[in-house]
């Protein structure tokens, strides 16, 4: 009797979790290396599947309702099997990515787009162990038939010194470095990208912390204006265990029962609002120290985008 051999299926268009960039302070140089601007929006991963086609998070939530009009203009590509990393943006009067319209989506009337920067499937083959240079060669030919609001992210061998002036100038976020023999590795963080944000940087007044730990788990920031204290963020990312150390040892002798903020508590709801609840698992201090913060840019509201702590000032 003959044994027949099974034939493995062809893979089929399905969420793959995005490959994640290594944030440096300093990218790399060298013929080994592509440039793109670092888009500032939603990582979606965009899947055409037969007639339909569906949009995912980074997570795997499925967008697709957020954005229909992205998801019908994938359709008109007739691939009939692909997936898409990229990035939805809401762009602003000059072209330049707005995350605050994007996050309005609902009522801006600014156009969002999808900037696609690699293509991991098509046609029935997976491209992740495929080079980068040679998957950005398939998403070329694909992106020829491009229509708005699906757009090719652009790619640039260039100096990096040049292309660095050239963002900035621009006012876009920042910049991500991908090594050309890179492949595409689903969920997780890899040297082979690495991407550089071109953020602002602030002092702000402690006027609290929430406890956590030996310590604490967030520190309560505000700046001064007039003679009030107006409070801005719950700090969070930036502290490794010394400087959490040093910043505590620096204002645990300011506790005070009153809350120094003007503008709390906070009516709003959002998951990190400062209500009454919040602030009764509160400790104050006596807003006497300063600290050094770093972030992407302040919302129309005056709030801070993507915050960390850098030092103790005065």
């Amino acid at each position: 009797m003959v044994q027949r051999t099974a034939v493995p299926s062809k893979p089929r268009p399905r969420f793959i979790a995005p490959m994640e960039c290594k944030r440096v302070p300093n990218l790399p140089e060298g013929d080994a290396w592509v440039y793109e601007p670092k888009q500032d929006g939603y990582r979606i991963i965009a899947i055409i599947d037969g007639n339909s086609s569906q949009l995912f998070s980074m997570s795997g939530l499925n967008y697709t309702a957020k954005y229909p009009h992205v998801a019908e203009a994938l359709k008109w590509l007739k691939l009939k099997e692909a997936v898409f990393d990229g990035e939805i943006v809401a762009l602003d009067e000059s072209g330049r990515p707005n995350f605050q319209e994007l996050q309005n989506a609902r009522l801006t009337t600014r156009p969002i787009v999808y900037f696609v920067f690699d293509l991991l499937h098509l046609k029935g083959r997976d491209l992740l162990d495929v080079p980068l240079l040679e998957r950005r060669k398939r998403l070329e030919d694909v992106a020829e038939n491009f229509q708005n609001p699906v757009r090719l992210n652009p790619s640039f061998r260039v100096s990096l010194a040049a292309f660095t002036e050239s963002v900035r100038k621009l006012g876009l976020e920042g910049i991500v470095a991908k090594r050309l023999d890179s492949i595409y590795i689903p969920g997780k963080e890899s040297d082979a990208w690495r991407k550089r944000r071109f953020n602002q940087e602030d002092e702000f007044v402690i006027g609290g912390y929430i406890p956590g730990g030996q310590n604490f788990s967030e520190l309560l920031i505000g700046e001064e204006r007039g003679n009030d204290l107006v409070y801005i963020k719950r700090l969070i990312a930036g502290f490794v265990p010394h400087t959490r150390a040093e910043v505590f040892d620096a204002i645990k002798g300011l506790r005070t029962k009153k809350c120094p903020f003007a503008n709390l508590p906070e009516s709003r709801k959002s998951p990190y609002a400062m209500t009454e609840e919040v602030m009764r698992q509160c400790v104050w201090v006596k807003p006497e120290r300063r600290c050094e913060v770093e972030f992407v840019e302040r919302t129309k509201g005056g709030r801070l985008r993507h915050p960390e702590f850098r030092r103790l000032t005065g």
